[in-house]
């Protein structure tokens, strides 16, 4: 009996020790598969679960002013964004009764999951509270929107203020990390930088001109997140986020202030509708400063909306009016049509063309071509252009790139219309000869006067700051040129195929320096600019007082004032055009609203950067006769 027993008992440790050994075996099999064989498979089904990939934002490029002056950079700035589906369930007491319900919680569980849920509201007023929300519209949307998964519901939120976000732990709630433009020069260069959109894309000025450019690459990273969403850990980095490419302007900033603060004066004075202006390095068509008024701070996004946001110097056209004239006198001198001492008569100040009254403001009598610029006769304008052919007439605007893409790209540029020479009748050849039948913009008409500061060669427009090799490239192909043709050859070779970004020779050196020194009158006592001087300085330049359009004709009260003037006129350094739009205080004539804006500038400018005064008997009878007003 003993022996059966102790059989009995051997058998039946021997089956346990089975048992327990096939369970072992089981265990140890099933930790080969999932450690081995289903290895690679369970750990992608993991990170599936758990690792994700995030965006690691890039900043934009900065943008600099010639002198190395920021004028747009990217700042740190947070996104806040809910999980609805998550955050909804914390708002909606039949969303928690259904979840206490399917989880057959006790009495005790369903009380601490009350006072759990409450504690998580109470965060959430208090993260509404700092972000500035209404608790009762963000509430009601995010329970109709319950089914979704993402929603902001506060942009360009401060990074001091995303930390406190953070540490309220809010179920549902995510920070997003971004960039926001910043502009230190504010409203000052507005139209020219322009401004991004929310989402850091460029919409206007050279924020959209160089877009790709300036916009950086986003990176990638790989976190772990829990399963409400947030990140416990870095994983590693995919990707390294790229910054944009950094753009340095030929803006000079001390330029741009001065130019922009007295456009605004000018803007209160005379009560205009705009006013608006560009100063060019004479030199080189590098654009120093360009402003217009009104303007907008695209750091107030209150303020990036209606007709404030147009940078009229390249998006409005107008009829230039009298600062054409000088392009026709110089056409006419290099053509051998007339010479220093031809005397047009423009008695009795009117004539009649096809039906149409030109006129002078008075009988100016007999003038020389430097008598028709400095009394800005339109009669004589005439005359001198009638000796051409209307071919040669329209060439030489054509030439000076009137009408004509400028090649900087700005959004919104208007290029301005001329009719074909086949089109014109005598009138549009005697109009043209005073600026009108066509229409322009403002940086046209301040470029096209380059070819007197360059001895008839024309530079074109940046407003991109140029390289060291750029710069002595444009020098090199303007004195290549220099020689020019004289006056007195007919067969002068004008490039009508020329790239708007290449440098080239419009009219003759002798032609283009003699109309310079005509225009040195118009700021004589006896001249329509003579509140253009500038003491001590020699300055040349014309004046335009341009009947503004209507449907079928002209209005007879409206007006732009319009003044071009180039300092020092002995070499000139600075071109500055302005256009005074509907000046409405009873004063409009060019010589009196916006030549005295050029002297406002410039003075300031020649003083900041230290250019000497004219050593010249001109320059000083210039400064008795200034003393002597005093």
């Amino acid at each position: 009996m003993n022996s059966v027993n102790q059989y009995r008992r051997v058998h039946r440790d021997s089956v346990v020790y089975g048992l327990i050994l096939l369970l072992f075996g089981a265990v140890f099999a099933k930790a080969v598969d999932v450690q081995i064989i289903q290895s690679h498979f369970l750990q992608e089904e993991g990170n599936k679960r758990q690792i994700r990939a995030m965006t690691i934002p890039a900043p934009r490029g900065e943008i600099y002013d010639r002198n190395g002056n920021l004028l747009a950079l990217s700042t740190p700035i947070d996104s806040i964004w809910v999980d609805p589906k998550i955050l909804s369930y914390y708002l909606d007491p039949a969303q928690q009764q259904q979840a206490a319900n399917a989880e057959n919680l006790s009495a005790k569980e369903l009380q601490q999951q009350k006072a759990q849920v409450a504690a998580d509201v109470k965060r959430y007023h208090q993260m509404l509270k700092l972000l500035g929300l209404d608790e009762k519209n963000i509430t009601a949307t995010l329970l109709e929107k319950k089914d979704k998964r993402f929603l902001y519901i506060k942009r360009s939120v401060l990074p001091p203020v995303t930390k406190k976000i953070e540490a309220l732990d809010v179920p549902g709630v995510f920070v997003q990390n971004q960039y926001k433009r910043y502009y230190p020069a504010g409203e000052i260069l507005g139209h020219v930088v322009g401004f991004t959109n929310i989402d850091d894309k460029g919409i206007s000025g050279i924020e959209k001109a160089y877009d790709k450019w300036l916009t950086g690459h986003p990176g990638k990273k790989e976190v772990i997140k829990d399963r409400a969403g947030r990140v416990v850990d870095f994983v590693k980095d995919l990707v390294p986020a790229k910054p944009g490419h950094d753009i340095t302007l030929s803006i000079d900033k001390d330029i741009q202030f001065f130019l922009y603060h007295a456009l605004k004066k000018a803007y209160i004075r005379h009560q205009a509708k705009s006013v608006q202006s560009v100063i060019l390095d004479a030199k080189t068509g590098e654009i120093l400063g360009m402003a217009t008024i009104p303007s907008f701070n695209p750091n107030n996004r209150s303020q990036l909306q209606g007709s404030r946001l147009r940078n009229r110097v390249v998006t409005d056209v107008f009829e230039p009016g009298s600062p054409t004239k000088p392009f026709i006198i110089s056409r006419a001198l290099d053509l051998g049509l007339i010479n220093l001492d031809t005397v047009i008569d423009t008695s009795p100040g009117a004539m009649w063309i096809q039906g149409q009254r030109i006129t002078d403001t008075r009988d100016h009598g007999k003038l020389t071509p430097q008598g028709i610029i400095e009394k800005s006769s339109n009669i004589g304008a005439s005359k001198v252009a009638f000796k051409m052919t209307p071919d040669q007439e329209w060439q030489m605007l054509n030439n000076v790139g009137f009408g004509q893409d400028l090649g900087i790209f700005m959004p919104g540029e208007s290029l301005g219309y001329m009719k074909s020479p086949v089109e014109w009748q005598k009138i549009d050849q005697a109009s043209a000869s005073f600026g009108y039948g066509f229409n322009i913009n403002l940086l046209q008409l301040a470029r096209a006067y380059t070819i007197f500061a360059n001895h008839g060669v024309l530079e074109p427009v940046s407003l991109i700051k140029l390289t060291p090799k750029q710069v002595a490239e444009r020098r090199a192909a303007a004195s290549q040129n220099a020689s020019g043709k004289n006056s007195n050859e007919k067969d002068i070779n004008l490039d009508t195929n020329y790239s708007a970004t290449e440098v080239h020779r419009v009219i003759s050196a002798k032609s283009a320096d003699e109309v310079l020194k005509m225009m040195q009158t118009v700021v004589s006592p006896d001249g329509t600019a003579p509140k253009a001087r500038i003491p001590g300085y020699m300055v040349a330049g014309k004046t335009g007082t341009v009947h503004k359009t209507k449907a079928g004709g002209y209005h007879q009260n409206e007006y732009f004032s319009v003044f071009v003037g180039l300092v020092p006129a002995s070499d000139p350094k600075y071109i500055m055009a302005t256009v005074v739009n509907e000046p409405s205080r009873g004063v409009y004539y060019g010589g009196l609203v916006a030549a005295p804006i050029f002297k406002e500038v410039m003075q300031d400018v020649l003083r900041i950067k230290n250019v000497p005064p004219d050593e010249t008997l001109e320059s000083l009878e210039e400064h008795r006769l200034v003393k002597e007003e005093r």
